[in-house]
């Protein structure tokens, strides 16, 4: 019999009924929760708007309902921190406050919410970059937790191709340093080489973004070398910091997922599934190919079971409903193209 760590998939019409659902068809894959002293939610709360581009906060609650009932009192702290809001001169906690986060310190004993915006010790992670290699920081908290959950919304990606749990733990990543992970932009020290992008003021894309049109912005995008250059090294990065930031779960909120411009700018696709994997290399291929693409098109997932050998993408292990009944061909990132050059 394997060893290896089961995922689940459920579709139904009901948010929190459904992660619970996953989670209890995995629950023998939990059990290092119960040794926890400091629990992690990390959601994915990458936009201002629109808010299904966000991790709803029933789906928080759902969590924390079902790691309860296992561990009553061990701390949970759901964290975050929001490069959109970073964007805007925004706290993180102001989209805490606009999504009703505050709610689960309420709800719930010994729940707590906290933002990394301002954290000041941290670990280095080295990234590659269209000036050349450099690193960028992480909030060295994210060793202080000895269960991390992450909790994220299937997507498409401007960079990426798409998004899952894995790299939606680039929140732990310090704010001004989340658009290195592109490959764009030079390094953080003041006599590191300089792209275009470094010259702009912080959030010039991110701008550009809500007031032109998508296709305007692709356009652009797609005259531009770097863009072409950085794709093949995003990948690469993403990985690197994952192995820094690892989740020992990964829950997928599907009930809305996103195609098209992600991971803001797409447009919704009603699911209604979760996913949730003990293995995050798993709920993330599954979650792939819910939303139409095969795991080893994604870079980071192909180096991660390919290479880092620090999960497995196949479909052993599979419990709950039917994965080729559920599946769609979400509409791709309108530079797909050019994104699926990373090889």
């Amino acid at each position: 019999m394997s060893n290896k760590k089961k995922a689940a998939l459920i579709k139904g019409d009901d948010r929190k009924d459904n992660i619970r659902k996953c989670l209890e068809l995995i629950r023998e894959d939990l059990d290092p929760v119960r040794k926890a002293t400091n629990i992690l939610i990390k959601p994915n709360l990458v936009a201002l708007k629109p808010d299904f581009a966000n991790t709803h906060v029933e789906a928080i609650e759902a969590v924390i309902e079902y790691i309860r009932a296992i561990v009553p009192e061990t701390s949970i702290v759901v964290g975050e921190s929001s490069a959109s809001a970073f964007y805007k001169n925004f706290p993180t906690t102001k989209v805490f406050e606009d999504y009703d986060y505050y709610r689960l310190e309420k709800k719930y004993r010994n729940v707590s919410l906290t933002d990394f915006d301002n954290d000041k010790e941290v670990i280095e992670s080295p990234i590659h970059s269209v000036v050349g290699d450099t690193h960028l920081r992480i909030t060295k908290r994210v060793q202080e937790f000895d269960y991390r959950i992450s909790l994220s919304i299937p997507k498409t990606h401007n960079f990426a191709i798409a998004t899952f749990g894995i790299k939606n733990m680039a929140g732990l990543v310090l704010r001004q340093d989340m658009a290195m992970i592109h490959g764009m932009k030079g390094g953080i020290e003041v006599d590191a080489p300089k792209t275009l992008l470094d010259r702009l003021p912080p959030g010039t894309v991110s701008k550009a973004r809500r007031k032109f049109p998508p296709w305007l912005i692709n356009f652009l995008f797609r005259q531009y070398p770097a863009y072409r250059r950085s794709v093949k090294m995003i990948h690469h990065n993403i990985v690197e910091f994952a192995k820094r930031t690892w989740p020992d779960l990964v829950v997928l909120d599907g009930y809305v997922c996103m195609e098209n411009n992600g991971p803001v700018d797409g447009t919704p696709v009603d699911m209604r599934i979760a996913i949730a994997s003990a293995d995050p290399v798993k709920a993330d291929g599954i979650a792939a190919r819910v939303i139409g693409f095969e795991p080893e098109e994604i870079g980071y997932l192909y180096y991660l079971h390919n290479e880092e050998k620090m999960g497995d993408y196949s479909v052993e292990g599979l419990a709950g409903d039917d994965l080729n009944k559920l599946k769609k061909v979400f509409k791709r990132h309108g530079t797909y193209d050019i994104q699926n050059q990373w090889k």
